[in-house]
């Protein structure tokens, strides 16, 4: 899983990088594969983290399949919280934009809102609000980064 979550994030990030953002509708129907794809990232990240080695810190681990057909990140992130908490990391647990559990949980709100269910995306912009891909883009790599760096540090717990 952690193959296709690194796939999903190269991609992101090539295209982000592709990018000449001017506002307008064509425009953001342009950043809509590359939100998608930060989300898919981060979907397959928090799953590989708990079915691998972050499930063995948890009371109970979430059935194999729940999770494996879920899309739901806020679901999947309580486990990542839970883990974090188990094995007291909540001071090292961030990263530009994430500063701790609950700046964490935001930001997978925040992402969660582009797509809930995910079957049909959505990008929900504020009509006076101005969306930079840039600036997402550095938080979805720093996000992705942090939760790499957490599986390969809870695999050699």
């Amino acid at each position: 899983m952690w193959l296709y979550a690194h796939a999903f994030h190269q991609a992101a990030k090539t295209l982000a990088g592709a990018l000449k953002h001017e506002a307008g509708p064509i425009a953001d129907r342009d950043i809509s594969p590359v939100v998608f794809m930060y989300r898919q990232a981060v979907e397959l990240h928090l799953k590989a983290l708990v079915l691998g080695e972050g499930g063995n810190f948890l009371a109970a681990k979430p059935d194999a399949l729940s999770v494996h057909r879920t899309h739901s990140v806020p679901w999947l992130a309580q486990f990542v919280s839970q883990i974090i908490t188990t094995v007291k990391w909540e001071k090292e647990f961030k990263c530009e934009g994430v500063g701790n559990l609950a700046e964490f949980k935001a930001v997978i709100e925040e992402l969660n809102a582009v797509d809930p269910g995910s079957y049909v995306f959505r990008l929900p912009v504020d009509s006076q609000a101005h969306f930079g891909v840039r600036d997402f883009a550095c938080r979805m790599d720093a996000l992705l980064e942090l939760l790499d760096s957490t599986a390969d540090a809870l695999a050699a717990v």
